[in-house]
């Protein structure tokens, strides 16, 4: 019965084994039959001339330059603000290209910014002052401390000689023209900078006469007097004697009266002062 049913399963599996090549011959045969288009291949042919880019149509294109606002181009005339907390007579390239035609007297020049703030500081008078930093693809970075701007050479000479500031004998100001330094000078000035902190200002003092004080309008002090009063103090004095038995023997009575004088007294018992009872002391001799 077993082996019966063993044959029984291989029969099966054998017959779902050919049922499904017969469906994938059928298949494959049906693909066959229907697959009747060829592959059509198509070459284009590269040019080797070059075409040839009109600058009119370039121009009028609408998507050129979209990433400007992304990637900004290369702006030469970008100048720096030079780091540091410049003094107010630091100038920039506005100064500059102002006064490009005008001449200047150079005093010193140096590397640290200090040195100038710190000579600026002994000046007493700083208002024609003016300093500036030159820097550039060959220029060592320095810091030129100049007095005054004139309108030529002679005048810058002229001022030149008059100038008492106490250099260092090593120190040899000139004069030099201001066009000079406009490849040098890229910087913001300080009186370029809105609301900056390091604005100079100047206070002028005027004499104000005092005001004069009426002393007959100002209320006179009120002088408090004193309120005096004499007042008596009486005193009784009872001197009682005894024997040893404890009866009275003797009895003396004294009465005597103490000025006190002017005294000060409260105003809290200026309407209610009392009399001062009389104080009655008794001695008694316990020996007699």
């Amino acid at each position: 019965m077993r082996a019966v049913r063993l044959n029984w399963q291989n029969i099966r599996q054998y017959i779902w084994l050919i049922g499904g090549l017969l469906c994938l011959l059928v298949a494959l045969i049906f693909w066959v039959m229907t697959d009747t288009k060829s592959l059509v291949t198509t070459e284009n042919p590269i040019e080797d001339s070059q075409v040839q880019i009109q600058s009119e149509k370039v121009t009028a294109t609408t998507h050129l330059g979209s990433l400007t606002d992304e990637v900004r181009p290369l702006e030469q005339t970008t100048r720096m603000v030079a780091s540091g907390n410049h003094g107010v007579e630091f100038r920039g390239t506005k100064f500059i290209q102002e006064n490009k035609k005008n001449w200047t007297l150079e005093l010193f020049r140096t590397t640290d910014e200090d040195i100038i703030k710190s000579f600026l500081l002994k000046q007493i008078d700083r208002k024609n002052f003016i300093y500036f930093r030159l820097s550039g693809e060959n220029q060592a970075e320095q810091y030129v401390l100049a007095y005054g701007v004139f309108k030529s050479d002679a005048e810058a000479k002229t001022q030149l000689t008059q100038l008492s500031l106490g250099l260092p004998a090593s120190v040899h100001p000139k004069a030099i023209q201001i066009d000079q330094y406009v490849p040098l000078v890229n910087d913001l000035g300080a009186d370029e900078m809105q609301g900056g902190s390091n604005k100079l200002y100047e206070v002028k003092l005027k004499s104000a006469p005092l005001p004069i004080i009426d002393e007959t309008l100002l209320p006179k002090p009120v002088v408090a007097s004193p309120i005096t009063s004499a007042m008596e103090t009486a005193t009784k004095t009872t001197i009682t004697r005894k024997d040893q038995q404890g009866q009275v023997v003797d009895v003396q009575r004294s009465q005597s009266t103490v000025n006190q004088g002017q005294a000060e007294q409260p105003k809290a018992k200026e309407n209610g002062a009392a009399e001062k009872k009389p104080v009655q002391h008794e001695i008694s001799d316990p020996f007699n």
